[in-house]
């Protein structure tokens, strides 16, 4: 595309708008208010001039409404904010979202500068931030001894956790000596080592009265405090650089006295149902141990010789038993393959024979004579009867 070819209005005013906005995100700048206007939307109009420039600004409701001064014409100001293009006029202004009359407006930018640059060092990191003790014994509070906070914090105390033992620390919490103090007191706590938690903190104030909690040295102390800290510096639109070092920031005093131990009734409640736990634990337990009581018991009267002896007896008893029972059978038994053997004899016994009046024939030899041929005519011979012997001679041969 030819370079000289002419372009609309409204793609001229896009180029400026995104040349503007992406170079001036987020600047500082301080002037004159003139032209103010706060519209019943709640937005502020101005314009913030010096002697040889000026630009609209514009600050809406949801940033002006937390502001701690109302801006009036003429007054001195420090503000932050992005420059946005009004495409539609095309005219630029300046979006404000932060101001400060222009003293503390100084010190608002060294407000932002340590917050960065104790961000970028890590001393915000919730990686480095201390539990808090569950049941605190003794809570140390660095506050006034004469503000509302002292009062507030041993109120709530008494009221929640009377069973905490509160020990104070007056010091300055306001002007140029202060941010020493705290640092002092902290130094004196952990020396001490008598207590399980601090709640540093005031009530609410302007950003210079606030400023002993937005210095350096009193950052560096809380992160490096050994006893867990809760910081509680003002109101809850209050944050200050300790808030963002704490291990844990409260709103309000009051506040950091309701976080900083239980409700008594919560911790009786939790003895009450930890109690019934407990016995339940126990029960289940001793049933537990009884039957294993039980079982070794029966275990040892298993394993007792007394018991060994009676096992043993009785099984000898039972053998005996079964060894005569054995034998009886086995007599009998024997008893009655005699009986059959006699009879069986008793028929095959020669005597018997005889006895029903037969009788054998033996040589002079004692030979039985199974034939009548074996024995010679005129040859004597002997005749076995059932009551004695007779003496034959053989006189003849006779065929059956």
């Amino acid at each position: 595309m030819d370079s000289t070819a002419p372009i609309s209005v409204s793609e001229l005013t896009a180029q400026i708008k995104n040349l503007l906005e992406g170079s001036f995100q987020k600047v500082w700048i301080t002037g004159e208010i003139s032209n103010f206007t706060h519209h019943r939307s709640g937005h502020m109009y101005f314009t913030l001039k010096d002697e040889q420039a000026e630009i609209r600004s514009i600050m809406f409701k949801g940033n002006n409404q937390f502001l701690r001064f109302y801006p009036e014409e003429g007054m001195k100001v420090v503000a932050q904010g992005r420059i946005s293009v009004f495409e539609k006029r095309g005219s630029y202004q300046l979006t404000i979202g932060k101001m400060e009359p222009a003293g503390l407006g100084e010190l608002y930018l060294t407000y932002e500068a340590l917050k960065k640059q104790l961000s970028q060092e890590g001393l915000f990191d919730q990686q480095w931030k201390k539990p808090l003790p569950t049941f605190p014994k003794q809570i140390g509070v660095i506050t006034s001894g004469t503000g509302a906070a002292i009062q507030d914090i041993i109120q709530v105390l008494n009221r929640r956790a009377p069973y905490v033992s509160v020990v104070t620390r007056p010091t300055q919490v306001q002007g140029e000596k202060a941010a020493k103090d705290i640092i002092q007191a902290i130094s004196e706590f952990e020396k001490l080592n008598n207590v399980d938690l601090l709640i540093i903190g005031r009530g609410g104030g302007s950003l210079e009265d606030l400023w002993p909690f937005n210095e350096e040295i009193t950052a560096r102390a809380i992160y490096n405090c050994s006893i867990p800290v809760i910081s509680a510096v003002g109101h809850e639109t209050d944050i200050t650089i300790a808030d963002l070092v704490a291990d844990l920031r409260a709103p309000t005093p009051s506040a950091a006295a309701e976080v900083a131990a239980p409700h008594i009734d919560d911790l009786t409640d939790k003895c009450i149902t930890f109690n019934k736990d407990l016995n339940r634990a126990i029960g289940v337990r001793l049933e537990q141990y009884w039957q294993s009581l039980d079982m070794q018991s029966n275990i040892m009267n298993l394993l007792h010789p007394g018991m060994k002896i009676e096992q043993n007896q009785s099984t000898l008893q039972i053998l005996s038993h079964q060894l005569n029972h054995a034998w009886k059978n086995l007599i009998q038994k024997e008893k009655t393959a005699l009986s059959a053997y006699q009879e069986q004899l008793e028929i095959l016994n020669p005597k018997a024979v005889l006895e029903r009046g037969y009788s054998i024939a033996y040589t002079k030899d004692r030979e039985i004579i199974r034939s009548a041929d074996s024995v010679d005519i005129g040859s004597s011979f002997d005749l076995q009867t059932a009551d004695g012997r007779l003496t034959a001679v053989k006189t003849e041969n006779e065929e059956n």
